[in-house]
């Protein structure tokens, strides 16, 4: 009766192990499944940073506006008359972020490119800093200046033709992560 005994407790063993296998099967098949998740987004932000307005300051000595113009939404040329040592004039320039985004000048954005007769001509501007100045989403705005001078260390008077030059001016914008 032992061994009879040891063989149904063996069956029932068998069968429980069985039973067990068959339910962990059942299991890992209904969490195997493909899981199919859909979803749809819009994305509704504009891009729309700008140079809204070139302003000419007062001449200084004889100096002369002769243009500043918008070549592109980030690009502006200047040129000014300079007749004598220390003339000069200065533009405001209003950059604005018609956007949604909140813009900051890139590092190394900000490029001024300078006509081939320069030698008695500079050019600086102060208000705007690459890496810094930021332009606020929704009209947001930011004002700087462009100066351009006759060299007050010259000596001796440069050709006519080296007293007029165009400046032109670029300014690379991204997206300002900090905001």
């Amino acid at each position: 009766m032992n061994e009879r005994h040891e063989s149904r407790n063996k069956n029932i063993l068998i069968g429980a192990l069985l039973a067990v296998v068959l339910i962990m099967g059942v299991g890992y098949a209904a969490f195997a499944q493909q899981l199919t998740i859909n979803g749809n987004a819009n994305i509704t932000s504009t891009w729309d940073v700008h140079i809204k307005s070139i302003t000419p300051g007062e001449p200084v000595g004889t100096a002369s506006n002769v243009s500043a113009t918008v070549d592109s939404a980030t690009q502006a040329t200047f040129k000014a008359n300079l007749v004598s040592p220390g003339d000069s004039i200065t533009y405001t320039v209003v950059v604005e972020n018609s956007g949604t985004l909140p813009a900051i000048v890139a590092e190394n954005g900000i490029t001024f490119t300078e006509g081939p007769n320069n030698q008695a001509i500079k050019y600086s501007y102060s208000g705007i800093t690459a890496g810094t100045t930021k332009v606020a989403a929704n009209n947001g705005t930011a004002t700087f200046t462009v100066t351009v001078t006759y060299d007050s260390s010259i000596t001796e008077q440069p050709e006519e033709s080296q007293l007029s030059n165009d400046l032109t001016m670029t300014l690379n914008f991204v997206q300002d992560q900090t905001a």
